[in-house]
């Protein structure tokens, strides 16, 4: 009798610790379009970068023009991990840093294999400076994110387009 309770007890805590392990992109809700934003502004951030670093370890130094990048978007920047940041504290609480590290190295994980050479880096040192001169434009930056395609994966999606709000008004 005792063993069949020791196996119940057993069975209860492996439900509770499963329910607990549910994955957190569960509670994470939907981006919407100010927060696909600043994922963007983000992935092309991460972009730049791992660039800058595969184009030095090929021997070609473009972290100038990096730097140049985070220095004249700088607030910009800030703004948009910030943006990314409270999302991820809505959906992942107590997780959020955790998970919000999680995500933005798995943006610049992304670019890590690229084809590296001295065309590439010349393209990043170019994107670079086109960035530059956007001057914390969130649109500018993100008509350049554009370019290399669509937006970086978001736990929990995009959020839906609705007209339902616009066709309730008189």
């Amino acid at each position: 009798m005792l063993g069949r309770a020791r196996k119940s007890g057993l069975c209860i805590t492996a439900a509770m610790m499963a329910m607990v392990a549910v994955p957190a992109e569960a509670t994470m809700g939907c981006w919407n379009e100010s927060q696909v934003a600043a994922a963007r502004v983000r992935d092309l951030q991460s972009r730049l970068m791992v660039d800058a670093l595969r184009c030095r370890a090929f021997g070609i130094d473009i972290l100038e023009a990096y730097n140049e990048f985070v220095r004249s978007n700088r607030v910009t920047l800030q703004a948009a991990n910030a943006v990314i940041m409270a999302q991820f504290s809505r959906g992942f609480g107590g997780d959020a840093q955790t998970e919000y590290d999680r995500f933005t190295t798995a943006l610049a994980n992304a670019y890590g294999a690229d084809r590296t050479d001295g065309e590439v880096c010349a393209e990043t040192a170019a994107t670079a400076a086109e960035a530059v001169a956007a001057a914390g434009d969130i649109m500018r930056l993100i008509a350049i994110e554009e370019r290399f395609g669509p937006p970086p994966a978001l736990p929990g999606g995009e959020c839906p387009i609705s007209f339902e709000i616009a066709s309730a008004v008189p």
